[in-house]
């Protein structure tokens, strides 16, 4: 497992916070941009590219495939963004929101170190 990977969950509200203070830990500069990458997972390939079509209008690059895993299908959502976390606890309300409208689920973010 890499860091990468103790990033993506969808357990706890404060979870955002917690993944900016192992980011921190692992010596990432946060006043500098990140390529975040979001991860939600849909039953359809339908309701993922209406899902990816409403994220991208949001300022996000998508793209929607297969998930590795399952019967379901994956919304891969990125955004180059400073990560703040009044900004990624928007997102993940959002994206929790979005999920649960139509049956899907939202399965966190992750991040590279940036030095």
């Amino acid at each position: 497992m890499g860091i990468f990977d103790l990033f993506r969950s969808k357990e706890k509200p404060d979870l955002d916070r917690s993944v900016l203070v192992q980011l921190r830990r692992s010596g990432s500069d946060l006043l500098k941009p990140h390529n975040i990458e979001f991860f939600l997972y849909f039953p359809t390939q339908s309701v993922a590219d209406k899902a990816g079509t409403s994220i991208r209008s949001s300022g996000f690059e998508v793209e929607v495939k297969k998930a590795a895993q399952g019967e379901t299908w994956l919304c891969f959502a990125t955004k180059t963004m400073i990560p703040e976390l009044s900004d990624l606890q928007r997102i993940r309300h959002d994206f929790m929101t979005l999920a649960a409208s139509v049956s899907g689920e939202y399965d966190g973010w992750g991040t590279q170190v940036v030095k």
